[in-house]
């Protein structure tokens, strides 16, 4: 064929054109399938901590985040209320394209800029629908910059999180108590490099179980999830009121020229306003302890000035003077990070605008009070852009966690092989699994979770070497990281609920597995006895032959101690050797150790009208 000859379909140029509509044609085909529906991930399949860190769930704590920058704003002084809840009438997740909103993020590198050019045309077109001639757009997202809204959205989804795994590791906590009560004195075999050692209790083993989760609960509940709000460079420049004026209904907002703030920030609230600000989207709380209660993320309304701001469960309200070394978000912050007036200032600092004013009088600061109060987060000190540490907090804290349920993890995969089955999952394997089998599936979740946590946790700690005010790189590679670090935790912590309270406990057959070694676990016990008659050289000699003869005849050490040397198995007489040779008798301060662990866990729970709660 010569180019004469080609029709226009058979040019090369429309050739490729017909190739680029087939992969956009399959493109759109698969856009409503490419959600991430944990086909390869079942330990956080349909979780709770999977619900709330979705893609849906991210773009709910972003458009929370853009409504809660413009209450802030309004409550300064720099946009009028009825902006803010024009654009939160606005801000519903329901009205924005997730996977369109993630396609147009490789433009700019991030999912702020399409979404807040989506947000802002709906804006403007719920203006022209109400017939408004206000330019409400013109406040949508004004003087922050996109990592201001990711960095603020992720401390949002991991504060909705991090409640619902709290609760999985109380319920997880107070299952292995219960299984340390009641095999406090229940003898199994110690095992060290894999070989019997000497005798322990399972009771034991559970109170380190226990220990382990109650100081990964711990951690976690202490971290503080702070809002983030800094501007292009971290200083705050662009919502100096020098420039602009705000127009609305007086006692409302504030000029800019006059600077004075319309709440005052060092106190409570003023409630006493004709038409307060109406609160965000409310979303209820789980409804049940576990994961299996609904859970719907969303941003939770103001608290009343007697309420305490959100706290992770376990930290105490802080919203009085007495609490000022409590940080909203978590607890064990430093005074200096919360301020002892009120939320607008930064004790013992200095960080006046060029009037020479404290960091209280100026419009950056309250507005960071303001912004981080709005949304329930803990207000930081100054903006993060390149300081990590909250992420890297998070990570760590989650981290520790699934290695502690992971250590649970492979101690009853260890216990639940055939040839040991000291323990076995309530439900195991599934119609297909052999009846002969006990396959401990919650266990390997766990575990692979576990495998996982620290190589992700370990991007997260890179990520604090991060350049300048703002860095390329170092910012977008903890988003992934995060959240899947909060997909595992909260999916290892309900498998693990789940695992403790069915773990069924076989003391018979630990019993039988300490019989497997005829005695010789107990020799040290034996020889103490036997030194002050022969001396410590001739019962390591004694003891060392009988251990030989008690293995290679397959015969309890007692007996063979009475071959080997008749006359000293005389001294010690027949029914006490075979006590000292029991290895159940030789558990030590097992059974005290146990009641301090107890005691500590005892001592660590909450008043039952203080249980934790899922936020609001």
């Amino acid at each position: 064929m010569t180019s004469a000859d080609r029709t226009d379909d058979d040019r090369p140029e429309h050739a490729a054109a017909e190739r680029t509509e087939r992969v956009d044609a399959d493109r759109h085909e698969s856009a409503g399938h490419t959600d991430d529906t944990g086909l390869l991930s079942p330990g956080r399949a349909g979780s709770a901590a999977e619900a709330a860190t979705g893609d849906a769930a991210f773009l709910r704590a972003m458009l929370d985040a853009e409504a809660a920058l413009v209450h802030a704003q309004a409550a300064v002084g720099l946009a009028p209320e009825a902006a803010a809840d024009a654009i939160t009438a606005v801000a519903a997740a329901g009205r924005f394209d997730v996977r369109d909103v993630a396609l147009r993020a490789r433009s700019a590198g991030n999912p702020v800029t399409p979404l807040v050019a989506d947000l802002t045309a709906a804006v403007d077109d719920e203006d022209t629908r109400a017939g408004r001639d206000a330019d409400t757009a013109q406040y949508v997202h004004r003087g922050a910059t996109s990592q201001d809204i990711v960095d603020t959205a992720m401390m949002l989804v991991a504060a909705r999180t991090v409640p619902v795994i709290l609760v999985d590791l109380d319920r997880t906590a107070d299952a292995l108590a219960a299984l340390a009560t009641t095999h406090r004195t229940t003898p199994a075999a110690g095992r060290t490099l894999t070989q019997h050692a000497a005798p322990t209790t399972f009771g034991l083993k559970a109170a380190g179980w226990l220990s382990s989760v109650r100081a990964a609960r711990t951690r976690l509940a202490a971290v503080r999830l702070p809002a983030q709000l800094g501007g292009e460079a971290g200083t705050l420049a662009a919502f100096a009121p020098d420039d602009v004026a705000v127009d609305g209904a007086p006692g409302r907002t504030s000029t800019a020229a006059s600077c004075e703030p319309v709440y005052d920030l060092t106190g409570p609230l003023d409630t006493t306003l004709d038409s307060p600000p109406e609160p965000l989207p409310d979303y209820p709380p789980a409804t049940g302890p576990g994961p299996e209660g609904d859970f719907e993320p969303g941003l939770g309304v103001d608290p009343a000035p007697d309420e305490p701001i959100y706290d992770l469960p376990g930290a105490a309200p802080n919203h009085s003077a007495e609490a000022a070394t409590e940080s909203r978000g978590g607890s064990g912050a430093r005074e200096a990070d919360r301020g002892a007036p009120g939320p607008g200032t930064a004790a013992g600092t200095h960080t006046g605008a060029a009037t020479g004013d404290g960091p209280e009088t100026d419009t950056g600061v309250r507005l960071l009070a303001a912004y981080a109060d709005r949304l329930r987060l803990a207000e930081p000190t100054l903006p993060w852009h390149t300081l990590r540490t909250p992420v890297a907090d998070l990570g760590s804290a989650l981290a520790f966690t699934v290695g502690a349920l992971g250590k649970v993890a492979a101690d009853v995969l260890v216990l639940s092989r055939t040839e040991i089955g000291e323990v076995a999952e309530a439900r195991g394997g599934g119609p297909a699994t052999p009846p002969h089998r006990r396959n401990p599936v919650r266990a390997a979740l766990i575990a692979a979770a576990a495998r996982q946590a620290p190589a992700l946790a370990s991007v997260l700690l890179g990520a604090l070497v991060a350049e300048d005010e703002r860095p390329a790189g170092p910012w977008h590679a903890e988003w992934q990281p995060l959240r899947e670090l909060l997909r595992l935790t909260g999916g290892a912590a309900r498998d693990a609920a789940e695992l403790a309270h069915g773990l069924r406990v076989f003391p018979d057959r630990m019993r039988d597995n300490l019989a497997l070694t005829h005695g010789v676990l107990a020799a040290e016990r034996l020889a103490t006895a036997l030194t002050p008659a022969v001396g410590r050289a001739r019962a390591k000699e004694l003891l060392g032959a009988a251990e030989r003869l008690a293995t290679r005849a397959g015969i309890p050490l007692a007996q063979a101690l009475t071959e080997t040397d008749p006359a000293v198995a005389e001294l010690i007489g027949e029914e006490r050797m075979r006590a000292l040779t029991d290895p159940a008798g030789y558990t030590g301060s097992a059974p005290a150790l146990v009641d301090r662990a107890l005691a500590e866990h005892d001592a660590e729970q909450p008043p039952a009208d203080d249980a934790p709660q899922a936020p609001r």
